[in-house]
């Protein structure tokens, strides 16, 4: 038995009270695949904060209900709630809207409570209505960017309601995965409708490293903004900069002398310069396989290389697990469907779920087929636990969405080669580690990037970054690590992850620099 004592310090909880709000509400169903039990939302307040948790209940061999797990977290500082939305009426009719907006932008231009670093519109979204003047910086001249840079055909390949922005739905009639464009139109809209200070073509200064004095609580950062220089004290600089650090692209012998064209598939745009050229992609990840798919339409052939086994789950079983949580029919609201996932850890998920391998009789029995289909073609796959455990490839193991090229190496027109490596370019050949050859006019290196701490080296300096611990995957206790929580230096967070993980992690961050700033917690 955990007596709660013992990891929390001391407070007092008091005023529990059963939640009453949909899917929230007491009901008796399944705890675990063999049990069934009662679950249950609830409401709590401490002395400065108020929360909500949600417990789940099994009985005992004595007939005795305990609980299987508890999960609490605070919904809001006493005092410090969200602002909600606003009248729209200023100084009784007298002062217009274009007044307040710059006063306000002017705020977090001149005295920025909080820097985000890179887009972050989201956590600077929930900055705003938890009254914390924010500044996004956009290394690009347009938000949105990022991913409007990218290749043409590049969707998202998560489902609309799992996507939503904080605050913001897509409309009704919005596409079920959003094609890149339409998601950087819409990250521009976004900042705009929710009234976002941003400067683009804005990034820290190469030249020198931001610094934190521990007496003031404030960091000096030195901002090149379309060629000028602007010094900010922002009192919490919070990094939305993803967690892919700089591309890889592999040292190849004789590199020089060949005649095609050799390229990162990050800088892979369309498949028109391909046409009737021999290609080969390497690389077995989600980015090879889209390129694959796109290439398909005109190149001569197409040679996948996978250096090693991949992970792979079919996109359609990601579908179907975040259409449970997130139905498309808005039948739960965005906020509950976050907070339910939320609830339970990880880690228990994983320990009662029975792994299914393709080939065996369940839920993997479908796909039976597609796995032995690319055995067979030569390509060295496992189902990611028959996609039941798909949360923990895709923190874990970066699992392949397969949206379409497994059929294509099925039906021949993806060639694969398994187990090697490029050794050697020729003139006009691919030399393979194995010794063999094969034709190609280009080779397109999806070969992934190194570690986003390169990046953060980069900004901040060795001797800040040690301070704090490694981004992203899971930690010891099933929990996303070292993202919108404490990191490890005062003034300095992360944000990582999709859009579902922006959105709840963003409250927990933003009450966590409250807390902070009303000398609430200690760091």
């Amino acid at each position: 038995m955990v007596h709660i004592a013992e990891g929390l310090p001391f407070r007092w909880f008091s005023n529990f009270c059963i939640d009453k709000r949909v899917l929230l509400s007491p009901e008796r169903t399944h705890i675990t695949p063999q049990h069934e039990g009662v679950k249950s939302g609830f409401t709590f307040e401490t002395s400065t904060q108020w929360g909500q948790g949600y417990v789940q209940l099994l009985q005992d061999s004595s007939g005795n209900w305990k609980a299987f797990t508890v999960y609490m977290v605070a919904s809001d500082i006493k005092g410090q709630e969200e602002s909600g939305r606003e009248l729209g009426i200023y100084g009784g009719h007298t002062v217009p809207w274009p007044t307040v907006l710059g006063a306000r932008r002017k705020q977090a231009e001149e005295s920025p409570h909080a820097l985000i670093r890179h887009v972050g519109v989201m956590v600077a979204a929930r900055f705003k209505q938890m009254n914390i003047p924010t500044l996004v910086l956009e290394a690009q001249p347009r938000l949105g960017d990022v991913w409007r840079n990218r290749y043409e055909s590049l969707l998202l390949h998560t489902p609309r309601v799992h996507d939503h922005f904080l605050y913001h739905r897509y409309p009704q009639n919005w596409p079920l995965h959003t094609p890149k464009d339409k998601l950087a139109n819409w990250i521009e809209y976004y900042a705009d409708a929710q009234d976002l200070t941003v400067w683009t073509s804005s990034r820290p200064a190469e030249d020198s490293h931001p610094t934190y004095d521990d007496v003031t609580k404030r960091w000096t950062i030195v901002v090149e903004r379309a060629g000028e220089r602007v010094t900010l004290h922002p009192g919490h600089i919070v990094c939305c900069i993803g967690i892919l650090g700089p591309k890889i692209i592999p040292h190849i012998k004789n590199s020089e002398r060949f005649k095609g064209t050799v390229i990162h598939g990050g800088d892979y745009k369309t498949p028109e310069p391909y046409k009737n050229k021999r290609v080969v992609v390497v690389g077995a990840g989600n980015t090879a396989g889209d390129i694959c798919i796109d290439l398909s339409s005109c190149a001569d052939s197409i040679t996948l290389v996978q250096r090693s086994k991949s992970t792979l789950v079919p996109a359609e079983v990601l579908r179907k697990f975040l259409t449970q949580l997130w139905p498309d029919d808005g039948s739960i609201p965005t906020e509950i469907s976050d907070f339910l996932a939320a609830s339970t850890p990880l880690n228990l998920i994983r320990s009662f779920t029975k792994p299914i391998k393709a080939g065996d009789s369940g839920e993997s029995g479908e796909y039976a087929a597609l796995y032995k289909g690319l055995r067979e073609k030569g390509m060295i796959v496992d189902d990611g636990d028959g996609g039941k455990t798909v949360p923990f490839q895709v923190l874990e193991k970066f699992g392949v969405l397969d949206v379409g090229c497994a059929n294509l190496i099925i039906s021949g027109r993806v060639g694969v080669k398994h187990g090697v490596e490029v050794a050697e370019l020729k003139e006009e050949s691919v030399v393979f580690t194995d010794g063999s050859e094969i034709p190609a006019d280009a080779v397109i290196f999806a070969t992934g990037y190194r570690s986003i701490h390169e990046n953060l080296v980069r900004i901040f300096g060795e001797e800040t970054v040690q301070r704090t611990s490694p981004i992203w995957g899971l930690d010891a206790e099933g929990e996303l690590r070292n993202v919108y929580r404490q990191t490890g230096h005062p003034g300095l967070w992360y944000g990582a992850g999709g859009f579902q993980v922006a959105r709840y992690g963003s409250k927990q961050l933003a009450m966590l620099l409250k807390a902070q700033d009303l000398g609430l917690t200690e760091l």
